[in-house]
């Protein structure tokens, strides 16, 4: 029996990229698995100009400016045609395999995918981040193990069920979703061998020291009945290290406080 053609929607949000989304959405136009369509929201102030050899194959939305990445995905998951959506930042990439990959995962039963992360530097790509095997609750609910908003591949009846992206955890929102559906008995499946790409570049990104202390700060809030004390108060000491990565004035005393439990539970693990 001839398996079914899997139609998987490639959603970008984007805010003032340029050619950098140019580039994003050339990775998608090259995928060996052609997407059911590409749906770019823009969120930004500038317009989104493409060349008419990217614009033929592109459909642009504007939302209320600066409204956020993770509006922006919500907003195109909402119309999408798929039923499965691919989520690519407007600064990153997919190997040209990538949506294959993720379809392959798919037809064995997949509701999630999260690939491997890799960086691209200089003009060269490096190992980044690997989430195979790290994708538990215990860890979602401490640290990042390789999740963005470029290697997450989601059903769209799911994720339309829970809730879709938080907008309040930016940018902590990619790992929200992921605790969702944990929380939903929902499995998610690493694909180590499928390859997305973030790059480095001088232009602004989400997770700068002031954005993420204020992510981590609603990440730990929202979460933080399911989290140990162990976890609670790991989340806070990263909440007072991007804070003062950021410059902003700390509250001395209970930064002390922190630390010292923190390195008190250091010894204590070991």
């Amino acid at each position: 029996m001839k398996e079914l053609q899997i139609k998987i929607s490639c959603i970008i949000p984007t805010c003032n990229r340029g050619e950098l989304l140019w580039q994003a959405i050339r990775s998608v136009l090259t995928q060996t698995k052609e997407p059911a369509e590409i749906l770019v929201v823009n969120n930004g102030l500038e317009p989104v100009n493409l060349p008419p050899e990217l614009a033929q194959h592109v459909a642009v939305y504007e939302i209320v400016r600066f409204a956020g990445a993770a509006q922006a995905r919500n907003f195109g998951a909402s119309l999408a045609r798929g039923d499965y959506l691919a989520f690519l930042d407007d600064d990153d990439l997919w190997e040209a395999s990538y949506l294959a990959k993720v379809e392959q995962a798919i037809y064995s039963g997949a509701k999630c995918t999260v690939a491997r992360l890799d960086k691209l530097e200089g003009g060269n790509v490096q190992p980044f981040k690997n989430a195979h095997g790290k994708l538990s609750l215990n860890n979602l609910l401490v640290y990042n193990p390789g999740i963005t908003g470029s290697n997450l591949a989601v059903a769209k009846e799911v994720f339309l069920k829970i809730g879709g992206f938080d907008p309040k955890l930016p940018p902590s929102e990619d790992k929200g979703l992921l605790v969702e559906f944990l929380k939903a008995g929902i499995a998610i499946t690493a694909l180590p061998e499928a390859q997305a790409i973030v790059r480095v570049h001088g232009g602004i990104r989400l997770s700068d020291a002031k954005r993420l202390a204020g992510g981590v700060f609603e990440f730990t809030r929202k979460y933080q009945s399911l989290m140990s004390w162990k976890q609670y108060l790991m989340n806070w000491l990263k909440i007072y290290r991007s804070r003062y990565d950021a410059g902003q004035a700390l509250a001395f005393f209970p930064f002390v406080f922190l630390y010292v439990l923190f390195r008190i539970l250091r010894l204590w693990q070991r």
